[in-house]
């Protein structure tokens, strides 16, 4: 077994003696120890030794989790430990948080409640429809409070919604996790629970902030959670995520940019020479895209690939009929918004994507129960399931109980899904 990598004499007398003492307090040989805590044995003897040296923070949550110590000999524990240690000993804590987007524009209110939600919850989720903005969200707000969370940041994208239809399975993220917080990748247990424990393990103790992006399910973010109090996790996806939320998490639920902030985006993006040229193409576009971050950034980044074009020669391509989605698809398949809208819809069952596809044909945006089940055939119980399905992957608006909208988009891409799956012969 490889040693655990050590750092820094410690000076002080007693770390040997408290963790001799508490190893036979236990019943344990130094061997047993090694092998429960997934260290060395030479660690083992070394820390208990008459001139100990201070092992890793991962080391010290991972013995307090093997000698079952509670949280007042913890915190001893790693008093003891940083006794007459420098700040730069925690020089590795990892700093995995992903590049801000910028300008980052609006959601004020959005940001509030996370500040606010902040101090009651240790989950925050941040969820949405497609395109809605979650990551840069969630990234720039962590980055806002990172400074309060010394021992690191963590961040994995799940890839629950993604061009490849396999999301990345929890055990990969916990092995991610445990590597980045110091811990070898050969001393990680096969098993996903094991595994689990043993980052729970290496977290105690700690203060982490951790972005898990882009989860498929409650069930996919579960297993990465730490299991104590210090750290603060915060969950993106297309899903309403009731399992976490009903577990105590505090959702943050986004809606489209009001027409102020998607203006305010483009001009960003565009450059406010461009943008002030042609305010009222400007105002059309930010209109025709409906709110949605991403569309805005596409036709941004449309017109800065198409310098000679005009602003409103691209709002009439955005305008044109059929040709909405067309305007923003491209080769990037995380800019083609036919493309990001499939990732939502090829996991619902087969009779919610009909349903899906089927709304386009109503002539309202809003619909309600009735209306729906007469428009697919079906009893308004199970109509009511379905449009429920929807909801809870963002893919419908429920902005009063019981009354639905598709944002004009999503209802773009449904009506080009009927024309193929539903059309008569």
């Amino acid at each position: 077994m490889t040693e655990e990598p050590i750092v820094q004499e410690f000076t002080g007398p007693s770390l040997g003696a408290m963790l001799r003492g508490w190893r036979e307090r236990a019943l344990l040989t130094q061997e047993q120890l090694a092998e429960r805590a997934g260290l060395s044995v030479r660690t083992i003897r070394r820390l208990e030794g008459d001139h100990p040296h201070r092992p890793r923070g991962t080391s010290l949550s991972l013995l307090a989790a093997a000698l079952s110590l509670n949280a007042a000999e913890q915190r001893r524990l790693i008093t003891t430990a940083r006794a007459g240690i420098a700040p730069a000993g925690d020089a590795a804590a990892p700093r995995q948080l992903p590049r801000a987007t910028a300008p980052f524009v609006g959601r004020r209110t959005e940001l509030s409640a996370l500040d606010a939600a902040r101090a009651t919850a240790e989950v925050l989720a941040v969820v949405g429809c497609a395109g809605i903005g979650k990551t840069a969200l969630a990234v720039h707000w962590a980055h806002r409070v990172a400074d309060r969370f010394p021992d690191g940041h963590l961040y994995v994208n799940l890839h629950g919604f993604d061009p490849n239809p396999q999301p990345l399975h929890p055990a990969e993220a916990i092995r991610n996790f445990l590597h980045a917080l110091g811990v070898p990748r050969q001393r990680v247990p096969a098993g996903t629970n094991a595994a689990a424990a043993m980052m729970r393990s290496a977290m105690a103790g700690r203060r982490l902030l951790i972005v898990i992006d882009n989860a498929r399910d409650a069930a996919h973010v579960r297993p990465l959670l730490p299991g104590g109090t210090g750290c603060l996790v915060i969950v993106t996806s297309r899903n309403q995520l009731p399992g976490l939320i009903t577990a105590g998490a505090a959702p943050v639920v986004l809606d489209p940019l009001p027409d102020a902030d998607a203006r305010q985006l483009l001009t960003g993006r565009l450059g406010s020479v461009r943008a002030d040229a042609e305010p009222q193409a400007v105002a059309e576009i930010a209109a025709l895209c409906g709110g949605l971050p991403l569309a805005l950034c596409i036709m941004a980044a449309r017109a800065a690939t198409h310098r000679g074009f005009s602003l409103g020669a691209l709002a009439a391509e955005l305008r044109a009929t059929g040709g909405r989605l067309d305007a923003l698809s491209g080769h990037d398949s995380f800019a083609d918004l036919r493309g990001v809208f499939s990732w939502s819809y090829r996991i619902l069952s087969a009779a919610a994507a009909r349903m899906f596809r089927l709304l386009s044909l109503h002539p309202e945006h809003d619909i309600g129960v009735p209306a729906a089940a007469g428009l697919a055939g079906l009893p308004a119980r199970q109509a009511h399931r379905l449009l429920t399905e929807l909801h809870h992957a963002h893919l419908l608006a429920e902005p009063t109980p019981g009354r639905y909208r598709q944002h004009g988009l999503l209802r773009a891409y449904a009506a080009e899904l009927t024309e193929i799956h539903d059309a008569c012969p």
